[in-house]
């Protein structure tokens, strides 16, 4: 899948050494001023190529909404799954900021805490009631499912916002919010405050390793959208991160359960079941690392995601991850 690298403001031609799905990477600038991605593994000797100088491509890079994406893996492009859209983005009417953070968890209970439909009610005073509410079930759903994830919208009777830094954003009333994930690791929040004052909130998250997530967050808004507000919606967007961070950061086990029977579902976490069914299908397509045989080994070997090149050629002196073995079609039938 794609995944967010670094902001597009700060690289440079200078390379700068990034880790992503427990391996290490580099990025820079070309000569051309192109952005560039490829393993910070010298074939020679196993040394940082970030402290080396810059000469020639590597895995296949896009630059967009201000933010450095590498697609890593061998897909051909032609069946690469696409980067999450955007279509607010640079619209006319709608202004957008991009935030970067980091959090010490699993990316999959990072997804699954912004699909799910009922923590807004405990975890964010400003969108519910803090729990106060004896009466508080989650309302109807509306299930929206895509060619590459899956999500939810809903109506629900907001409070006022209990803090002044949004003051006049919004009052108690009606309100339609949702979101859904796009592959892995990405993921799409959507707030309409009334019929046409609505936020939009876009999250590209590349799993550092099992442990660490390094998130890009883009809010795009088509209300207030003047640059003296933007302190105020970018400390808004924080306390809210925080407030989910608490929560992710603290989760036991840091991994979401392998078996449904280790967990209480209920009916509003249809939508995490199926983000769960989605990462179950991309794993019998062999497209997931296995973490544990790469980490027994980690001491002792060097590895590499595996990149389009080594489609077309041999000898590779850096071995590539070692990945899930995909499910055969018969067994594939069968679960």
């Amino acid at each position: 899948f794609w995944y967010p690298v670094v902001l597009a403001a700060e690289l440079t031609d200078k390379p700068v050494r990034v880790k992503m799905l427990g391996c290490d990477f580099v990025a820079f600038r070309d000569s051309k001023g192109a952005a560039q991605v490829m393993s910070n593994i010298c074939v020679h000797r196993g040394a940082s190529l970030s402290n080396g100088k810059i000469k020639g491509d590597a895995y296949p890079v896009q630059e967009k909404y201000g933010i450095i994406f590498a697609f890593l893996g061998d897909l051909p492009e032609n069946e690469r799954p696409p980067i999450q859209e955007v279509p607010e983005y640079g619209k006319e009417g709608w202004k957008s900021q991009l935030q970067n953070y980091q959090w010490e968890a699993n990316f999959q209970r990072a997804v699954e805490n912004t699909l799910d439909p009922a923590h807004t009610e405990f975890v964010h005073p400003s969108m519910g009631y803090g729990g106060d509410r004896e009466d508080y079930n989650v309302p109807d759903l509306r299930v929206v499912d895509e060619a590459w994830g899956t999500g939810t919208m809903t109506v629900f009777t907001s409070p006022d916002l209990p803090d002044s830094k949004m003051k006049g954003v919004k009052g108690a009333g009606q309100m339609e919010a949702g979101a859904g994930s796009h592959g892995p690791s990405q993921t799409w929040t959507k707030l309409h405050f009334s019929p046409v004052a609505w936020a939009h909130q876009y999250g590209f998250s590349c799993p550092v390793d099992e442990k660490h997530i390094n998130r890009f967050f883009l809010q795009a808004r088509n209300f207030k959208t003047e640059d003296a507000v933007d302190v105020a919606f970018n400390a808004r967007n924080n306390d809210v991160m925080l407030q989910d961070k608490a929560v992710v950061e603290r989760i036991v086990p840091m991994f979401s359960p392998e078996s449904s029977t280790e967990e209480v579902l209920v009916k509003a976490d249809a939508v995490i079941s199926r983000y769960r069914e989605y990462l179950k299908e991309w794993e019998r397509r062999g497209w997931r690392i296995n973490v544990d045989a790469m980490n027994a080994q980690k001491d002792k070997k060097a590895f590499a995601i595996p990149s389009p090149a080594r489609r077309d050629s041999k000898g590779w002196a850096v071995e590539t991850v070692p990945l899930i073995a995909p499910a055969s079609a018969e067994k594939a039938a069968a679960e």
